[in-house]
């Protein structure tokens, strides 16, 4: 079976934490055999942060550990996906 490679634009993962009236967007997105995780503010305008990985693990598992990190300083997941 040959597996057809993504052209979407969609992430593979995105969850959206709140603070007052502040929301971040904490994605993994993929371009070929590239994965990157994003932190961006909701309205996308910039990239708070940005990592590049060749691993899918180690990007999922980065995406986590941001996550949890926020979660302890008081963000509330609001969105996921």
């Amino acid at each position: 079976m040959k597996l057809a490679k993504s052209r979407s634009s969609r992430p593979l993962l995105n969850w959206v934490l709140a603070q007052g009236h502040e929301l971040l967007a904490f994605q993994v997105k993929r371009s070929g055999g590239e994965y990157s995780v994003l932190v961006t503010p909701q309205d996308g305008a910039r990239r708070l942060y940005v990592k590049k990985l060749d691993d899918s693990a180690r990007a999922f598992h980065l995406h986590a550990a941001l996550v949890a990190g926020f979660r302890e300083a008081g963000w509330t997941s609001v969105a996921y996906r």
